[in-house]
């Protein structure tokens, strides 16, 4: 059984909050902000002897709170995936706001089985599994359940959002969401990840973007996206805001002038938390 108490609660915490995030129990992290986080390791639904590696950690009391599950972008030097989250802070300062917090490891980053197939259907698929399992904790509020993807992340969490209708927000950053319009990237090195991991079919484009599965979008939509991102164009974000806002979804779109592709985090939840406080409160 875990206890679930705030950086304050105890001595230790504090003393491993010194070292950032250190292992205390198998399956059991403490995040910077000195905040208890949980790691699970669920089967896939296609392939049940593959696991997805899932970070959790909640408020204090028994809830229900409502959730948001981050999806992380692509990783070069420490492919930690969801556990980038962790070392950050950021599970525990979003469960200091009341709300069940937690991060999925993509296949083929952390400790989540892959290969990866860049943001295709076994990795859709993987975040659903997680949805699930979040839904289904007495802690929860299943219908107050938030999506957040940056980059490879926005990609997974758009096509995800068309996926599950019961999802109650869905915050995109720095994403694509045309593969036709948006492949040849701007990168060599992008494309060249495209080619080896998803293909350049029609097929495979089609499975990964979001603008041509617009429709089945339920939840209100916030996106993020730097006007000098040198990855993704602006205007990926742009087309996709008119698509979602012409199938009549609540949609906000936050332009931000000075940023390239990675939008500074403090400039991102300036805009997500009053977002969710609108949506999952």
């Amino acid at each position: 059984m875990v206890t679930y108490i705030g950086s304050k609660s105890v001595l230790v915490l504090l003393l491993l909050q010194l070292v950032g995030c250190a292992a205390i129990e198998d399956g059991q992290l403490i995040d910077r902000g000195g905040w208890l986080v949980r790691r699970e390791f669920l089967p896939h639904s296609k392939d049940g002897n593959k696991k997805i590696e899932l970070f959790w950690t909640k408020p204090a009391s028994d809830g229900p709170y409502p959730a948001l599950l981050l999806i992380h972008g692509h990783q070069e030097q420490v492919r930690n995936g969801g556990e980038a989250f962790v070392k950050t802070g950021r599970l525990g300062i979003l469960a200091r706001q009341g709300y069940v917090a937690a991060s999925l490891s993509q296949p083929g980053y952390g400790n989540s089985d892959g290969p990866p197939d860049y943001c295709g259907p076994f990795t859709q698929d993987a975040a659903l599994v997680a949805l699930d399992f979040l839904r289904k904790q007495p802690f929860m509020n299943p219908n107050k359940v938030a999506l957040y993807g940056y980059s490879r992340g926005a990609i997974v969490a758009s096509m995800v959002a068309t996926r599950d209708p019961k999802l109650a927000a869905v915050v995109l950053g720095a994403g694509a969401y045309d593969f036709f319009s948006w492949y040849p990237t701007p990168l060599r090195g992008i494309d060249a990840n495209i080619r080896l991991e998803a293909g350049t079919s029609a097929e495979a484009f089609r499975a990964r973007s979001a603008m041509y599965h617009a429709e089945k979008i339920k939840a209100p939509v916030l996106l993020l996206h730097g006007a000098q991102d040198e990855r993704i164009p602006l205007r990926q974000a742009e087309a996709f805001f008119d698509k979602v806002r012409a199938n009549s979804i609540a949609a906000k779109m936050k332009i931000f002038p000075g940023a390239a592709h990675g939008i500074p985090i403090d400039q991102q939840y300036s805009e997500i938390y009053p977002f969710l406080a609108e949506f999952l409160r």
